[in-house]
């Protein structure tokens, strides 16, 4: 059984459990903005390709993801949107 407000007692367990929290919270920032990307290239309709769709949703990086977030409100093609 799990506590609710169970507190971690050793210095090592809160360390760890504290990064496993943060990563836990930046793959998910990752994985919603990703799927923002998408989202608004759908709505704009443009078309993604599933190599694309790939790239997109395998991007772990969160500072390229909110440039292509960012792109995809103005770009007409996947192709701007991945413009170096």
């Amino acid at each position: 059984m799990m506590l609710k407000n169970y507190e971690y007692q050793s210095e090592f367990a809160r360390e760890y459990f504290g990064k496993g929290v943060a990563e836990g919270r930046a793959k998910e920032k990752t994985e919603t903005t990703a799927k923002n990307v998408l989202h608004i290239l759908r709505t704009r309709s443009v078309c993604v390709s599933d190599e694309a769709r790939r790239r997109i949703l395998g991007c772990q990086d969160l500072g390229q993801l909110q440039t292509w977030l960012e792109r995809a409100i103005t770009a007409s093609s996947t192709r701007e949107l991945f413009q170096d």
